[in-house]
This record gives C-alpha cells, structure tokens and sequence, in this order.
C-alpha cells in the first residue's frame, strides 16, 4: 500500500492556504493555517529576550536610570522565525543574555550572584534583577499554552492582550484578533531580602504567578543545547530512549501508554483486595474457608458462640463509653463554650477522640487510634487526675493542718511560743522588736491562709478543679475491669486486644458469608492477567516500532558524520530488553515501554565487531564503544545535532527538562526554539560548514504547498512543528554566522564615568557592510582585514545559493 492509504489525517478537500486544516489523531486537535503569510505556514517564535542587571549587566546608555539600575538590555530576533546567529567576541555575556535567560524564564535555578548590589544616584542599594521574552504564538503551541495556563487557573484570553515596553495591557484589535495568535510575556524578577535569601516574582502577560506555574507554561516551549547537555542527554538512558521515540508514531505510544495505565489500575485493585483479605482478623484455631467452602455443624456453632459472646461485650463496651461521656459531659460543654479549666486538656482531648469512636471501623487503624488504645488513655490520665487530688489533699494537711507535728501552722504556733520566753518586759528596745516580729508572723499567718484557700476552700480552688475532673461516676474500678476482660476475650482468641473489633468483623463476614473481596479476587486476577496480556502486546507493537526507528536512525546518522569531519566513524543504536521482558513488562512511569537503549560511536575497524546478539561486552574493548564513555565533547554535540537533523524534535525531547511522561498533549509539542549554545564548539573546516547547513536546514519555512504534501503522505502535523522553528545559535564559527537568515552582534563596555561595578551591553543586528566585517571578524580577527572581509563576502554568498536552491518535496517528507 502507499503512503496515502494508510495517512493519520482525514482530508476531504485541499482548497485555498486559509481552508487548509487536518486533524491530527495522535493529539486530537485541530491546526490551521491562519493566514497566507507569502505562502507559507506560521510558526511561533521568540521576539524578544530583555534583561537589566542579570549579574550586573546592564544596557550601554547616556544616563542611568534614577534607580541605579540602567536600561534593559533587548535581543531583538526578528518579527518571524529564522535562523538567528549570536555573535561577539568572548566573554561578552552572551551565554548568560540569551541561554540562562531563557532558563530562568523555564523555571531555572537562580543565585545570587545573578543578583549585584548596585548604588543609585540617591545613595541607596539597589539588589534586584530581572529578565523577561516576548513570544509569539501560532497553533499548535496557542493551544498547548493555552491549556497550560487553565490549568494554573489564570484565563487564556490574556494570551490576547498587548504588553507594552512599559508593562501596560491592551487588547489586539479586531484585525489581529481574525488572525488567531497570541502573545506570551514572560517576566521574572530576582531579587535579595533583608534576610538575604534569593527571592522570585514571576509574572505571564502581567498576571503573577509562582515559579511552579512559570516553569509549567514556559519550559515545553524551548529547549537550551550546549556542549554540557549534549553530553548528558547522550548519557541518560531515559533521553536516549526518547531520542528513538520521535521516530514512532505518537498513536503507538499513546496506545502503549494508556493500556499501561489499565495494566496499573488492573493490578492496584487486585493488591487492594488481596491487602483486605490479609487484613481480616481471625482465631489462629479458626479454619478459614476457601471460596467454595462452607462450615461444618461444629464449626458453625463455635463461630456462633463467639460472635453472641463479641456481641455483648461490644453492647458493654458501648454502654461504658456512653456512661464516659455523659458524666463528663459538662467539661466538654465547658471547654466548648470558653470557659476553659487549666490542667483539662489532655483529659478534654482522650474525650474528643472518644466521642468519634465505633466498635468496628474501617480497616487498617493503627493500634494508636484504635478504642482500646483510648480507653487506655482515659485510664493513665484519670490515674494521673487521682494522684494529683491526693497530692494537693496532702499539700493542704501539711499546710493547716493543727494535728500534725510537720504542718505550718503548728510550726508557727511554736515560733509564737519561744518568742513570748525572750522577755517579760512591756516597754523597750527588746519589747518592740518582739512585737515588731509578732506583727510580721500574723502576716505570715495571713498569706497562709489566703495559701489555704487557693489549694481548698472556694468553688475555683485547685481541689475543686480536680474534683471537677475527676467524675464520681466513673472509677479507676470499673475502668480496670473493662480493660481486664478486654484482654481476656483476646487471649482467648490467640489474637492482640487492639484488634479485638477487627476479629469481631471478621467473624461476622465468614457467618453472613460476606467477605466480599474473597468472592471478586478470582474475577479482579483475572482480569489483571487479561490486561497483563494487552500491556504486553502493546510493548511488544512499540518494540518493534523503536527498532524500525533505530535501524534508520543508525544508517542515517552514519551518513551525515562523515561531513560533519568525522570519517570513517559509524553511529550505531542498539536495542535491548529489560529484565522481565514481554513477559512482565515494566510499568514504571519513567520509561514507556520494556526496552533500553545504547548509543554506539564505533570507527571504521571497530564495524567487524558488531554481533547480531546484541552483547556489547566486546564494543567497547577497541576504539569505538559506548558513546557517553568513548564520545568527546565535540563528537556528542555533532551526534546530537545529527540525530536533531535526522528526527526533528528529538533535542527537544531530552534537553528541556520537560517531562515527556507527562500525560498531556503539550508532551506532543515540539519547542517553539532551540537554543543552541556554541554546539560548534572545538569544530573547524568542513565539519563547520556543515554545522552550519544543517542549522540553517531546520529553521526553514515550510510552504502551504509543501504541507499539502506531506498531509497527503500522512505527517503532517510533525512536519508542521517541526520544519520552520526557531533557531538561535549562539556562536564563534564565520560559517554559522554565515547561514544566518538574522545576525545580532553583543559587544561589551565599561562606563568610566559611573562609579558602579556593572558591565554595560550593546547589542545590535548587523547586515550588508557591518554584517561582512563581523564575519570578518570571526574568521581572522584584526589580521588581513581586506582578505578576510572578501572571504566573509564570499560566505555570505554561498549561503544565500544554499537557501535558493532549499526544497521539500513529498516524497522527502515521507522519508
């Protein structure tokens, strides 16, 4: 069969570039064309990234804001995507203005040095920063971002409104509203507190939100490549197995991921019957039946006697509680109504819980919260509530108590006695320091008894509050024997008194015949086996479609890295299953699928290696081997560009930190832009050049003619998102910077005027003769400057026949 009988998409008729629209079964969402746009399809892209005072750089101008902070500094990339090169000369920031910006923007980590103390002209310091981008938006990305925006609760229709260099909100007038796209306004401001903790405030077309929400709506639009992400996408195995996903048909993964997800349910709710049926408690002495059995006449009646028996010591055991709670009712009413009694809280609290308590309750209590457990608190805190009665009776006794020999007052009767035999005297010196001291011993005597009266002796004394407590209704007596019988009837079923209630159930169920999860576990079983099977199946399906994609991905990739100056180097992807294969297939939401994957870079002397077995063992004894072990810096990063050029989006999936799992369409959305940061790094000759091409090679447009094509070959909606995005490529290559469809220049300045610390930018876009003697720059520096600007012309025109000579054609696309 071709192509087009078995396409994804539905079209009944092709008409003019505005009625084009197909639907895409994979995400099951409608794209169009919103406008003729000279003929080919509109893409979303980044207009602008600004910041001020991103680790103390700031924008080159004559004056200084009042605030210290200077102007913003502003990337201009262009009104339509293209294939953007960021030039200037090292250490100019460029990295830090364009991709850690972008990451910030994505929910990045921030420190504190992106966050420099800066002195205004009034004196006062100044320790914030901020960073914000412009994007805007087509389908499909209007609707992922729109999806994403309603489920942080904030309206869409904002996506709608024009921000201003000065933050104000408007609304898009009619015409540009016809149009269907959105604009998304991104902004974060970091910023020191007193307390000098880093602080976030993150805003989306002037709504705030948190840093969470910001990095949910803004990290699935980009994805930021260097040199050290390269690297450690080839290394994960999760990012290799996503590379290889790319080149499977999302139905296929959809599929497998929701009949995962049946397997999973399947499989939970079997372990929860299990988990009940293992959580009935019974007699050790107790034969449990199966699911066809029943009881014999002995049994029968043993299992009846115990139940009536369980039966009246509940009806007890409810009885007591309640005769509890009645005579301590009146705390309760006091502690609910205000009028608090110290001491009472712990007793108020044993009551609380108790109030909330049944005999039998849902399975699974911990021994701490079950009945007995209370009913032994309420025993230690009437207890502790008794002696401290007893205490306070014999703190009072020893207070004023006239029998005994150790109370006070009969030790200050006697103070009284020996002062009377000092003299017999009613006049003079010694006759008025005695009564002097007679005077202070009655106001002794006096706080005494106002002491008397605190402990006992008015309605709020401390023995009237604990009487208070203590209810004469309820006696440390009855609560013992209550306890005592409850551990007798759990000794004698040979189980722990916490689960007395428990058994009790138990016991009742296998009477009534009623334990239900014992009679659906053989249905639930199998039913978990028939989606065993289903979920196997579906790993089985997208096994066979990985090795499909990774055996072209492999010839592909081979091909393109002899010109990428790495001859008679192979790429080689090699698949393998994990433990339990098809048979118990991995469920984990980490991976899809039962499969991993190994990424091979082996040299021309190296290919007699390969063993049909799949063992690598012997791979990685020669030159070539496993490519995050034997692969340098600049192999990777060529790899990966390869591999980008080979499966569009296939950086997206693993370099964004986006997680591909995540059930949502936005996980079937390729970036808006990529975001490659001097990947050319440690490249030179020939391998640059075609760096450079295959760059500019993905930020091509793709025309309504070349859709209407690859619709009819059945992808277009990858085609869709994946030709004509946004390529920005930070760079120090004349060849990149060549290819570029727009050049922004960043130069670096210190004002010697100011007295800050703070590296003033300039940034500029370059063309015609300015361009030229950028690129001339580049390629030779200050040497030979009238060679090198005709070289530079020479380049510039050699990529302008490149893109003259750039088309898709169905047939590729279907390739």
């Amino acid at each position: 069969s071709t192509p087009s009988e078995n396409r994804d998409h539905n079209i009944d008729s092709i008409k003019s570039p505005i009625d084009l629209e197909f639907d895409s079964n994979a995400s099951g969402r409608k794209y169009s064309p919103v406008d003729n746009n000279n003929g080919y399809y509109p893409t979303s892209h980044i207009v602008s990234v600004k910041s001020n005072n991103l680790a103390g750089m700031m924008a080159s101008s004559d004056d200084d804001d009042d605030d210290g902070r200077g102007a913003d500094i502003c990337i201009d990339f262009g009104s339509e995507p293209c294939f953007v090169a960021v030039t200037g000369e090292s250490g100019t920031g460029k990295s830090l203005l364009i991709s850690k910006a972008i990451d910030l923007l994505s929910g990045g980590k921030a420190v504190a040095s992106f966050v420099p103390q800066n002195q205004n002209k009034l004196g006062d310091i100044s320790s914030s920063s901020s960073v914000e981008l412009t994007v805007k938006l087509f389908e499909p990305h209007l609707s992922a971002v729109s999806s994403a925006l309603q489920s942080v609760g904030v309206d869409p229709s904002i996506l709608f409104q024009h921000i201003d260099n000065h933050n104000t909100v408007s609304e898009f007038d009619d015409k540009n509203k016809n149009k269907k796209h959105g604009q998304l306004h991104a902004k974060r401001i970091l910023h020191i507190t007193e307390t000098g903790r880093l602080k976030s405030t993150c805003r989306i077309n002037n709504k705030h939100l948190s840093l969470k929400s910001l990095r949910k709506i803004v990290a699935p639009l980009f994805t930021r490549v260097d040199v050290g992400i390269a690297s450690a996408a080839l290394g994960r195995p999760a990012s290799r197995l996503a590379m290889i996903d790319m080149g499977v048909s999302d139905e296929v993964k959809l599929r497998c991921r929701k009949i995962r997800e049946e397997y999973k349910e399947a499989r939970r709710y079997t372990r929860q019957l299990k988990r009940d049926l293992e959580s009935r408690v019974l007699p050790p002495l107790f034969e449990i039946r199966d699911s066809g059995g029943g009881f014999d006449e002995e049994q029968l009646e043993l299992l009846e006697h115990w139940i009536d028996e369980l039966d009246e010591f509940e009806t007890r055991i409810m009885h007591f509680c309640g005769m509890i709670l009645t005579q301590y009712n009146e705390l309760l009413s006091d502690e609910y109504s205000g009028n608090t009694i110290p001491g009472r809280s712990t007793l108020t609290s044993i009551l609380e819980k108790l109030k909330q308590k049944l005999w039998i309750e849902k399975r699974g209590i911990s021994d701490d919260s079950s009945l007995f457990s209370i009913l032994l608190e309420l025993r230690e805190e009437v207890k502790s509530v008794e002696a401290q009665l007893v205490a306070a009776q014999g703190a009072y006794d020893r207070l004023t108590s006239p029998s005994s020999p150790d109370s006070v007052v009969v030790a200050l009767e006697n103070v009284r006695n020996l002062l009377y035999d000092i003299t017999r005297d009613d006049s003079g010196p010694l006759f008025d320091k005695v009564e002097e001291t007679h005077e202070l011993l009655n106001a002794v005597e006096t706080s005494l008894n106002k002491c008397a009266r605190s402990i006992d002796g008015s309605s709020d004394s401390l023995i009237s509050v604990l009487e208070k407590v203590m209810c004469s209704g309820i006696s440390m007596e009855m609560i013992d024997g209550i306890i005592a019988d409850w551990n007798s009837l759990a000794r004698k079923h040979g189980i722990s008194p916490y689960s007395l209630p428990n058994c009790h159930a138990s016991l009742r169920d296998e009477l009534d015949g009623n334990v239900e999860a014992l009679n659906i576990l053989p249905e639930a079983e199998n039913a978990e086996r028939i989606a065993l099977d289903n979920f196997s199946r579906a790993c089985r399906e997208l096994s066979n479609a990985r090795v499909d994609a990774a055996s072209a991905l492999s010839q592909s990739v081979s091909d393109i890295l002899p010109i990428l100056g790495l001859e008679g180097t192979s790429f080689q992807v090699n698949m393998k299953l994990r433990q339990g294969g098809f048979n118990n297939p991995y469920y984990g939401s980490d991976s899809l699928g039962v499969d991993l994957v190994d990424f091979l870079l082996l040299h021309k002397e190296d290919n007699s290696m390969m063993i049909a077995t799949g063992d690598e063992s012997r791979k990685a004894q020669g030159q070539g081997g496993h490519i995050e072990l034997v692969g340098s810096s600049g192999e990777k990063s060529r790899v990966l560009l390869a591999i980008e050029t080979v499966l569009p989006g296939s950086i997206g999936s693993t370099c964004n930190g986006f997680d591909s799992e995540i059930e949502s369409e936005n996980a079937l959305i390729l970036p808006i832009s990529i975001i490659y940061d001097e990947i050319d790094a440690h490249v030179g000759g020939r391998a640059a050049v075609t760096i450079a091409k295959l760059l500019a090679g993905q930020s091509r447009k793709i025309s309504v003619d070349a859709l209407e094509g690859a619709i009819n070959y059945g992808v277009g909606s990858k085609m869709q998102q994946s030709i004509g995005k946004q390529i920005i490529a930070i760079t120090h290559s004349a060849s990149v910077a060549a290819n570029a469809d727009r050049h922004v220049v960043i130069e670096r300045s210190r004002k010697r005027k100011s007295s800050s610390s703070s590296t003033f930018i300039q940034t500029r876009v370059v063309d015609g003769a300015s361009r030229r003697k950028e690129i001339a720059r580049m390629a030779s520096g200050d040497l030979v400057p009238g060679e090198a600007e005709a070289f530079a012309d020479a380049l510039i025109r050699d990529a302008l026949n490149q893109k003259d000579s750039f088309t898709l054609d169905p047939p590729d696309l279907r390739l």
